[in-house]
């Protein structure tokens, strides 16, 4: 079965505008990351500020021990979770966070070092108070510029791929409106054009050659044994004999002519401005190249010619004309004959 690679592509792009789609979190998925530990930060901080609270009014030094380990252990986390946190790196460095989590640190250890010696620890719980304070203002700063920078990327990321989306969607619309072209005026087989074009040309052709006085002439060139060959060979090969005959039919003619393929046996060139001893000329090289290309070729071929011309005041039939010249025409036999 021949595949049919228009639709293919045409799927394939459709298929990758929907694939474009979830592209969009993956480009706000960066800022989403270092966002993951934001809560569990602010909740090791709330713990840290009800553990010095209640160290402030603890009397007993071993539970002051205790609660200082717990606090310890809290800023462990935070350290853990979000200082060294690597999709934070970025907002950690930008902030100053890790500056201030030191000086946060700094301040626990002097009050770790009044517990164990038995001193006054209000001034030490101030201080740890303030820094904790301090480093709490920080991370909401940072959690605040995180979600504005992930929205930002994200609608970034949406526009710059609706932008594509319409992108694709005009190749496609202009892929497609180019294979419809395509398949208007091209025979598939043989890339020539077909019959539909042949017939506006021609018209047009004998309406331009009648107004200015100028002669015009036609070529037709018929495949006699069509529907054997095309019973004995398969579709491969069959179409491959096809464009090979076409394409050294087209090969004699001018760009000007133009070269169609007007039904599935006949091909034929209307040439403008080439008279009736120009076109004879022409069907006599022709054949002359078929005798040369395909007389040893493994398939048989008998082909007839018909050549018209309209080049005098009188209607210009000459397609009709043609028609029956090739009708009298003694087919050329070219290739194995069995």
């Amino acid at each position: 079965m021949k595949r049919d690679w228009s639709v293919i592509r045409i799927t394939l792009l459709l298929y990758l505008i929907v694939v474009l789609i979830p592209f969009n979190y993956y480009f706000a998925k960066g800022s989403f990351d270092s966002m993951k530990n934001d809560a569990s930060t602010m909740n090791n901080l709330v713990l840290l500020s009800s553990a010095l609270h209640t160290l402030s009014t603890e009397n007993d030094p071993h539970k002051k021990e205790i609660l200082a380990n717990s606090i310890a252990l809290s800023l462990g986390l935070i350290e853990q979770k979000f200082i060294e946190f690597l999709p934070n790196n970025e907002y950690v460095e930008l902030f100053g966070a890790e500056k201030a989590f030191s000086l946060l640190k700094n301040a626990h250890e002097k009050l770790e070092a009044t517990i164990q010696n038995g001193t006054e620890t209000g001034a030490a719980v101030y201080m740890v108070s303030m820094e904790i304070t301090a480093f709490s203002k920080l991370l909401e700063e940072m959690a605040s510029y995180k979600a504005d920078t992930a929205l930002n990327k994200l609608y970034i990321s949406l526009v710059l791929t609706m932008l594509l989306v319409i992108i694709l969607i005009f190749f496609v619309r202009t892929y497609i409106r180019l294979q419809f072209f395509k398949h208007t005026i091209y025979d598939h087989v043989t890339g020539l054009y077909n019959k539909k074009y042949f017939d506006s040309v021609l018209q047009n052709s004998k309406e331009l050659a009648i107004r200015h006085n100028k002669p015009l002439s036609l070529l037709l060139l018929s495949i006699e044994n069509y529907d054997e060959l095309k019973k004995s060979l398969n579709r491969a090969d069959f179409e491959k004999s096809l464009k090979e005959l076409s394409t050294l039919f087209s090969h004699i003619f001018r760009h000007s002519d133009t070269v169609c393929r007007i039904d599935g046996s006949c091909f034929a060139s209307i040439a403008p401005d080439a008279s009736l001893i120009n076109i004879q000329k022409i069907s006599l090289r022709l054949q002359k190249e078929l005798q040369e290309k395909l007389s040893k070729s493994s398939i048989e071929l008998q082909l007839s010619i018909g050549i018209a011309s309209c080049d005098d005041d009188g209607p210009c039939l000459i397609l009709e004309e043609a028609k029956e010249n090739m009708e009298n025409f003694s087919a050329i036999k070219l290739g194995y004959i069995s």
